[in-house]
């Protein structure tokens, strides 16, 4: 029928098929844990994934057909909707001690955040599309509001997904035509705001205690052996002597003066704002070497990398002995599931989820580049930094190279919201591909200058 000749005309298919493989791929490694697993988190989840995933085309193919632009002439409605849920999202039952779902009935819920990475991505890409004012540093007072607003608010809950904004709103505004020295101040800005020194005290009377009872223990990178006295570490010292201290540069003291904590910045707003399970994550990320962190706040991260050395090659192909590594982690079925299809098909099928999400990077790149709308290659190089962000947090995470956020491995954890989510974002990726200028030769080499 000429009306679908029409839509697969420019339908970008590797975009879709990468997309299915790796639904399918999730799905698969879904139902690998819910028959390891004896547990009712894991329950059901095969078939839930699997009913998320048709709703999630359903979404795909209708990002498909809607004209991206008019999306873009609703997005500063559907960014004030978006604020509005995730503000309402802090006054939601929590779940798992986290404020991140509002139930909409039965069993639907609806994760805001999630929801709120694409909007963003559609409301600063409108906002860029046609201004020159980013090209001074004043002028990116309006994009760093439009991601740090949302940014905060998902920031209270969801340190993962609030890890995304940054990184996109930085790719956006170069392919904009950002000038580098602006975007290097405002880097150079931000990381001092995170890893700036500030100096925190430290309980005396603890700490005297603590010198009593052990003849020297670990103080950050130092080591007190009598009072007043610091000296660089022992790493003779056995485990179960060491005191487990704040995350710090370093232990001061000045002449006589009191004792204090030299903390990153960023850590210490998360420890007075009380969000011990945050800080726990970086504890145990900066301290897997220490067996006493491995046993508590971080048995998920170590065992995580057990399951994925324990796959080899090509899978562990013991059924018994790759169940009970899937015991070891919970989750695994959600953030870790990068772990799983380790675990299940090794090295080799680790690999090929990677090379998945590459296929999807390169042809939106190339749908980025061959479009000739302002707006629609903003769009497509948002969801591309977006996905490609999202992918790098996960697996880092997963391997030990970052802490735990929460992040979620797109179209393969377990979860409706960011299938759904990443589905809608992928959809309107393929629009763009769509309504691209058909190209009938090659574009001419330009040497530049008048000669030949």
């Amino acid at each position: 029928m000429p009306i679908f000749e029409g839509y697969f005309r420019r339908f970008s298919w590797p975009i879709a098929l990468a997309m299915l493989a790796l639904m399918a791929i999730g799905i698969t490694a879904i139902w690998t844990v819910e028959r390891a697993v004896d547990s009712r988190d894991v329950a059901g989840c095969t078939a839930k994934q699997a009913a998320f995933a048709v709703v999630g085309l359903g979404a795909f193919l209708g990002a498909t057909v809607v004209n991206y632009r008019r999306v873009g002439q609703g997005s500063y409605a559907l960014f004030a909707l978006t604020l509005f849920l995730l503000v309402a999202v802090l006054f939601c039952p929590a779940r798992k001690g986290a404020h991140r779902w509002i139930q909409l009935g039965g069993p639907v819920q609806l994760q805001p955040s999630e929801l709120a990475k694409l909007v963003f991505i559609v409301a600063l890409a409108w906002y860029l599309r046609y201004r020159d004012s980013y090209r001074r540093l004043g002028g990116l007072i309006v994009p760093f509001a439009i991601t740090l607003v949302p940014m905060g608010l998902i920031l209270r809950e969801d340190l993962g997904t609030s890890m995304l904004l940054l990184p996109t709103l930085l790719v956006m505004l170069l392919v904009a035509g950002a000038r580098w020295r602006h975007l290097l101040i405002i880097l150079v800005l931000g990381v001092v705001v995170l890893f700036g020194p500030v100096p925190r005290p430290v309980d005396e009377p603890l700490f005297e205690r603590q010198i009593d009872k052990y003849d020297a223990w670990q103080i950050g990178p130092f080591v007190r052996y009598k009072p007043r006295e610091f000296r660089r570490e022992d790493g003779s010292i056995d485990w179960s002597k060491r005191a487990v201290m704040p995350v710090s540069y370093a232990r001061c003291q000045i002449g006589e003066g009191p004792i204090f904590d030299l903390q990153p910045l960023s850590v210490a707003m998360i420890t007075l704002k009380g969000h011990s399970y945050q800080l726990a994550r970086v504890e145990s990320w900066l301290r897997q070497e220490d067996p006493r962190i491995r046993a508590t706040a971080g048995f998920q991260q170590h065992n995580s990398m057990l399951m994925l050395a324990a796959g080899r090659a090509a899978g562990q192909s013991d059924r018994a002995a790759m169940a009970e590594y899937l015991r070891m982690v919970p989750e695994d079925h959600n953030d870790f599931i990068f772990s799983v299809v380790g675990a299940r098909w090794g090295f080799a099928g680790c690999l090929a989820v990677l090379v998945l999400y590459g296929i999807i990077c390169l042809f939106g790149m190339d749908v980025a580049t061959s479009t000739a709308d302002a707006f629609g290659r903003l769009l497509a190089v948002g969801v591309v930094a977006l996905l490609a962000a999202q992918v790098f947090i996960n697996v880092a995470m997963t391997v030990g190279l970052m802490p735990i956020t929460g992040m979620t491995l797109p179209l393969v954890s377990y979860g409706g919201s960011s299938l759904v989510v990443n589905c809608l974002a992928l959809g309107l990726l393929v629009n763009v591909g769509r309504r691209r200028p058909i190209s009938l030769a090659p574009p001419p080499f330009e040497f530049g200058g008048d000669g030949i």
